[in-house]
């Protein structure tokens, strides 16, 4: 699919003589269908299933992202053992009970996980693609940030070995969880097998029901594509002056 003002701005940029790839139409076109797709940038497979071989990684869930930053997180000495951790939990996140019977110590989670990685029939490679596609469907364009440094957009909470920030993902995890309780009026084991969109979509849709005005939140939207679009024309401009087209 194609975004009009995508085009338009592709398009102009263009009619400054400056010279605007491929590569960043697909980010800008990415970043503006948000303004009208919402969340969900692809109809396959809600909530999406990556595949890596015959083996299922899913969409996170409230549980996948509970047990991995309460628990998991904690426990990786490296990059490597997080992203294990994580793809275990995204092969198991439509259990939710699963992880939280017999996965919180410590030798638990490791032979647990060890088990499960020695068993995987393909590659690593395969495993981080599916994941990946679970996770961010094929909408991976990443939004400019501000001048101070802050992200325009939130990002996925991945392999973070940061305590601080472990805790800040799980806290919002849990308050995500606690306002769809309120709204849905559920409890909460009903809803850790959800994805966090399906939850704000229930909830949406409960609010309607209720009569209430429901709004996305455009202007966070639009702000990300401002500011890529900006980050993009800076770029092709000091290009340009540099003589580097």
């Amino acid at each position: 699919m194609i975004s009009k003002t995508a085009i338009d701005d592709y398009e102009e940029l263009k009619a400054q003589g400056l010279n605007p790839t491929l590569e960043d139409f697909d980010r800008l076109n990415q970043i503006a269908l948000r303004l009208t797709d919402g969340a969900e940038t692809t109809c396959a497979n809600f909530p999406r299933v990556g595949w890596a071989g015959d083996v299922p990684f899913f969409q996170p869930t409230l549980a996948a992202f509970a047990w991995y930053h309460g628990y998991a997180a904690r426990l990786a000495a490296d990059d490597e053992t997080a992203n294990t951790f994580w793809w275990f939990a995204l092969a198991h996140a439509r259990e939710p009970r699963f992880f939280f019977e017999t996965l919180r110590a410590r030798d638990e989670i490791e032979n647990a996980v060890a088990a499960w990685a020695e068993s995987l029939p393909v590659t690593r490679d395969e495993v981080a693609r599916a994941a990946r596609y679970a996770v961010c469907g094929f909408d991976d364009a990443v939004a400019a940030k501000n001048d101070d440094g802050r992200a325009g957009a939130p990002r996925t909470p991945l392999f973070r070995a940061d305590r601080s920030a472990a805790a800040e993902n799980l806290k919002r995890v849990e308050d995500q969880l606690v306002a769809a309780c309120a709204a849905l009026k559920c409890p909460p084991d009903a809803l850790m097998g959800e994805t966090q969109t399906r939850l704000d979509r229930l909830c949406e849709a409960a609010a309607v029901e209720l009569g209430k005005t429901v709004t996305r939140d455009e202007a966070r939207l639009r702000a990300d594509y401002d500011l890529t679009l900006r980050e993009i024309a800076l770029r092709l401009k000091a290009e340009k002056d540099s003589g580097n087209v």
